[in-house]
């Protein structure tokens, strides 16, 4: 299978303003758990339709930067308003494009499908190059879910 990484979709313009929430983190493991913790906040109401799917795509953005890169990266996420996605992005300073697997191919330890994930459960994502590196980054809406 080739990159199964899909261009920028048309709501996948950057934000201007400054994010809600902000996590740098290292190579550790511990990263996607306090990346969960953080965006929290921002999904925090029992009935909120998207939260299980915003905690599961960063966490496991978060764990492709560690597992297959050699430094740690910044998390960040905007929840701006009503009729407007929550947006979260991964960036990190490999420049190495990411590459999804198919499902019935996992890779090594069982791995491979954590973009497959995000695809998934968001409603647009996509990756783009940085001058440091890539940023990969995926939206939630919850008026196209309620």
């Amino acid at each position: 299978m080739a990159d199964a990484v899909p261009p920028p979709s048309q709501n996948g313009s950057r934000p201007t303003r400054p994010p809600d929430v902000t996590v740098r983190f290292d190579r550790d493991m511990v990263a996607p758990s306090a990346a969960r913790a953080a965006l929290r906040p921002l999904v925090g109401e029992p009935d909120d339709l998207i939260a299980e799917d915003v905690l599961l795509s960063a966490s496991e953005l978060v764990t492709n930067v560690i597992l297959h890169t050699g430094g740690g990266g910044e998390l960040r996420a905007w929840d701006p308003e009503p009729h407007v996605p929550l947006r979260i992005e991964v960036e990190d300073h490999d420049p190495r494009m990411p590459h999804a697997l198919p499902a019935a191919r996992p890779g090594p330890g069982g791995g491979g499908r954590g973009l497959m994930l995000v695809a998934c459960v968001s409603d647009a994502w996509g990756v783009l190059t940085t001058d440091l590196g890539k940023l990969v980054w995926a939206e939630f809406d919850r008026d196209r879910r309620s």
